[in-house]
C-alpha cells in the first residue's frame, strides 16, 4: 500500500538517487527531467514563458489533430485558450508544430524540439514524432500542468533547450488484463494516456481466459451472455463484464489520437474455460474439463472454424497490425484423456515435422511455465500454424507467447513470439530471423514485486547477441496480469514506477541509461503521477 506522503517518498528517493550516485559514480547527471530520457538534450539560460499571447501553429493539416490535443492538454491549468492555426507567419509567443521529410535521421518517431525564449518548435517527419515532441514539452513545464483545473499563481515557463531524440525499440507495450479483473472503459482511457505520456505505444489487451471472456463477439453471443458473467479471479460473481463493439471501437479512437495502437489478445488453445463455459461442446468429450488454463478440443473441425470466426471479427473490429493468440501452458491431461485428441496426439509424434517447418525447444528455469512435452507441443503447432496462415491471408501477423517455438513455425511466417521464459526464447526466434518482443517473467511482471532497480538494469537484448539478430528484437513490453488487482489502485500500485523503467529501456538507448541518474528523474515524474491520481507503489 501506498500509505506514505508524496513529500517522504519524493525525499526517499532522493537520498536513494545520491546513494546510488555515490555507489556507481556516474557523469554528473544533467539537468534533464524527462522519462523516458531523450536522445540528447542541451539546456540554457531563460525560458520561453506561455501567456495568452501564445498560438499554436500546425504547419499541416496532418497535424490539426496534435494541436488541438495540444491545446487541450495546455489549457485546464494555464487558464489559456491557445488558437491553432495553420499560418506560416510566426509572430512572438508561438509554439510551431511542423512535419519535415528531409530529417530521415529521426526515423517514424523521433522528433526535434527547440525551445528559445521567443517560442518553440517541433519538428519531425511523421504526426507521430511530432506528438512524442509534445509529451516531451509537456515534462518541460512544471507537473501542475497536468492539473485539470486552473492553477493559481504559477508561471508557465518553457527551459531553453534543445532536444534530439527517437525511439530504441519500435514496439513499447503494456499489457493489462481485464479477463481475470475487469477494467472499465474509461480506466483503460485513463491507462492510454498514462502510456502516451511516457511515448509508450502498445497497449495489448488480455481479453479472454478462464475466468471471463471480455470483447463481444456477434456470431457467438454466448460468449458475453455467459462467459462474462462467470466469477471472476477473486470469486466476484460476474455482471456482464464485457465491451461492446463499440465500446471497443471507442477505445481505439482514442488510442489512435495518441499514437497507441490497441493489439487484442484471444487465447487458444489454452486459457479458454470462459469459451467452454458458453459452449461446452469446443471441449474434449464435449464438456469443460475443469481446473486451470482449460484448453479447446483441437482434433474437431467445428474448433478451428469457431476460432477462425471470433479472430475474422476481431480483425474487423481492431486495425492492429498483431493479433496476439496467447497459445500459452495447455495442460497435457485433457488432450491426452481425449478420444479424439489422443490419437493425432500419437500419430504426430511418430513423424518428423514438415520440412518448411522449424520448431526452438526454449530451455527455461523451473517454476516459469508448464514443463515441455512433445505430444503438446506437436499437437499444439499443428492448430496454431493454421492460426498463423488464416490471420496471415487476412494481412494480419499473429503474435504468440513463447510456446508457439516450441510446436515450430513455418519458415516465411510473419509471425511473431513474445517471449516470457528467458533470454532462450529471444535468441531461438533471432535463429530464425523472426522478430520477437522481449515481456520476461519475472522482471518485467509488474503483478510481483521485483525491486525497481532489477526491472531498470535488465538488457533486452541478450549478451553476445550477434550484430545481424539484434535487429529482431522488436520492442519490450510490461505484463499486468490481473489475478490480484481487483482494483484500478491495485493497478496504479503495481504498475508504477517499474512501468516507467520499461518505458525508458523500450524508448533510451542502452549507453543513454543509468539507474542513478533515472532514480533523480524519477522524483519529478512521480510528482506528476500525484497530480495525474496515480496511486503509486513506493
Amino acid at each position: 500500500m501506498r500509505n506514505v506522503s508524496a513529500s517522504v517518498l519524493i525525499g526517499s528517493l532522493l537520498l536513494a538517487g545520491q546513494n546510488l550516485l555515490m555507489a556507481v559514480e556516474p557523469t554528473k547527471p544533467s539537468p534533464c527531467q524527462i522519462i523516458p530520457k531523450p536522445l540528447k538534450a542541451e539546456y540554457q539560460e531563460g525560458g520561453y514563458k506561455l501567456t495568452e499571447k501564445t498560438v499554436i501553429h500546425a504547419r499541416s493539416a496532418k497535424l490539426k489533430d496534435t494541436g488541438r490535443y495540444l491545446a487541450e492538454l495546455l489549457g485546464p491549468a494555464t487558464g489559456l485558450k491557445p488558437e491553432i492555426t495553420s499560418s506560416w507567419f510566426t509572430p512572438s509567443g508561438g509554439i510551431i508544430l511542423k512535419l519535415d521529410d528531409s530529417r530521415e535521421d529521426l526515423g517514424e518517431e523521433g522528433y526535434l524540439l527547440r525551445c528559445t525564449p521567443k517560442g518553440v518548435t517541433i519538428t519531425a517527419t511523421t504526426p507521430a514524432g511530432v506528438f512524442y515532441g509534445i509529451q516531451t514539452l509537456r515534462q518541460l513545464l512544471p507537473p501542475e500542468i497536468e492539473q485539470r483545473q486552473k492553477v493559481e499563481g504559477r508561471e508557465w515557463i518553457v527551459p531553453s533547450v534543445l532536444v534530439e531524440d527517437r525511439p530504441r525499440f519500435k514496439w513499447r507495450g503494456y499489457l493489462l488484463d481485464p479477463a481475470r479483473h475487469f477494467r472499465t472503459k474509461e480506466e483503460i482511457k485513463r491507462y492510454i494516456e498514462l502510456l502516451a505520456l511516457q511515448k509508450m505505444n502498445i497497449l495489448q489487451l488480455h481479453l479472454t481466459d478462464d475466468q471471463g471472456w471480455r470483447v463481444e463477439i456477434k456470431k457467438y453471443p454466448k460468449l458475453v451472455e455467459i462467459g462474462a458473467r462467470l466469477p471472476n479471479y477473486g470469486g466476484k460473481k460476474g455482471e456482464g463484464w464485457f465491451y461492446s463493439q463499440e465500446d471497443i471501437k471507442e477505445i481505439i479512437r482514442y488510442a489512435s489520437e495518441r499514437y497507441v495502437t490497441v493489439v487484442p489478445e484471444i487465447e487458444i488453445p489454452g486459457h479458454s474455460g470462459a469459451v467452454l463455459a458458453s459452449y461446452p461442446e469446443l471441449g474434449c468429450g464435449g464438456k469443460h474439463p475443469g481446473g486451470w488454463s482449460a484448453p479447446l478440443c483441437i482434433a474437431q473441425d467445428t474448433t478451428l472454424e469457431f476460432a477462425t470466426n471470433v479472430l475474422d471479427e476481431v480483425i474487423a473490429l481492431f486495425p492492429s497490425p498483431f493479433i496476439h493468440v496467447g497459445a500459452d501452458e495447455v495442460p497435457p491431461g485433457p488432450w491426452r484423456a481425449c478420444l479424439k485428441c489422443k490419437p493425432l496426439m500419437d500419430k504426430l509424434v511418430g513423424i518428423p515435422l514438415p520440412a518448411d517447418v522449424t520448431a526452438f525447444r526454449v530451455k527455461v528455469p523451473a517454476g516459469q511455465g508448464l514443463p515441455f512435452h512433445e505430444d503438446v507441443a506437436r499437437f499444439q503447432g499443428e492448430f496454431i500454424r493454421r492460426i498463423d496462415r488464416h490471420l496471415a491471408a487476412r494481412g494480419r501477423q499473429m503474435v504468440g507467447w513463447d510456446e508457439i517455438l516450441d510446436g515450430g513455425l513455418k519458415t516465411g511466417s510473419p509471425a511473431v513470439p513474445m517471449a516470457w521464459r528467458g533470454d532462450g526464447a529471444v535468441q531461438g526466434a533471432a535463429v530464425q530471423k523472426r522478430d520477437v518482443v522481449v515481456a520476461p517473467h519475472p522482471v518485467y511482471y509488474l503483478d510481483n514485486n521485483i525491486p525497481l532497480q532489477s526491472t531498470y538494469v535488465y538488457e533486452p537484448v541478450p549478451t553476445n547477441f550477434p550484430a545481424g539478430q539484434k535487429k529482431h528484437v522488436l520492442g519490450v513490453q510490461a505484463c499486468m496480469w490481473g489475478e490480484r488487482t481487483s482494483s484500478q489502485q491495485r493497478v496504479d500500485e503495481q504498475s508504477f514506477p517499474r512501468l516507467c523503467a520499461i518505458a525508458e529501456t523500450g524508448w533510451t538507448t542502452r549507453e543513454g541509461r543509468d539507474f542513478a541518474d533515472f532514480s533523480v528523474r524519477l522524483v519529478r515524474f512521480l510528482e506528476r503521477l500525484d497530480m495525474l491520481g496515480v496511486k503509486y507503489r513506493r
